[in-house]
């Protein structure tokens, strides 16, 4: 499923085509059309994964009460699934190149939500080092995510008491959340099998 969120645009193609660019070797895309296509999955994902992200949390039982979302949140949460996937891209991409990509996946979202680059950039390592406290000593990056939703949105406060006061994310509604979250990261390793990372 995850493969799915990959191979969104352009890269849909590429799923039907597997076996000859095993046999032709991998295709050349460009760091900043793979942000692009990075940025078009995320914006995706949040308007079509973003309503079931909420539908889970409403209709999740173990809260006592039921979780309130409002207008703009869904751009909150396109941040966290933005921050996550860029995050997570220095593990797959070589030292300079990541760079490059996050740069140019930063200067792209921006664009599209109609915000200055600096500012999000700032927003985005803010979140980054935010998720990585939040989850250490775990390096996760699905959990992290997770873990952002639960405190961005502060859900903490429709617990139970139990948890509520340990300001911990109840694990059976986390597990839940962990399980949707895992299709909004982006699958590098699919990816990369089929493509050739250029400057």
């Amino acid at each position: 499923m995850r493969c799915s969120i990959a191979y969104t645009g352009k890269f849909a193609v590429l799923k039907k085509v597997g076996m000859i660019t095993t046999l032709f070797g991998r295709k050349k895309i460009s760091e900043e059309k793979l942000a692009n296509a990075v940025v078009n999955a995320v914006l995706e994902i949040t308007e079509q994964g973003y309503p079931t992200i909420v539908e889970e949390l409403v209709d999740a039982p173990e809260f006592v009460a039921r979780p309130v979302f409002g207008p703009g949140d869904d751009e909150l949460f396109a941040l966290i699934i933005l921050a996550g996937n860029l995050l997570d891209a220095p593990k797959h991409l070589p030292a300079g190149q990541d760079r490059r990509f996050v740069s140019h996946s930063i200067s792209k979202f921006a664009a599209a939500m109609g915000g200055s680059a600096s500012e999000l950039e700032l927003e985005v390592v803010a979140l980054q080092h935010f998720m990585e406290r939040i989850n250490h000593p775990s390096k996760n990056t699905v959990y992290a995510m997770s873990k952002a939703v639960f405190h961005k949105y502060d859900l903490f406060q429709f617990q139970d008491p139990y948890f509520r006061s340990m300001k911990a994310p109840n694990p059976i509604v986390l597990k839940r959340l962990n399980q949707l979250m895992a299709f909004c990261l982006w699958d590098w390793a699919e990816v990369l099998d089929g493509w050739k990372v250029t400057s």
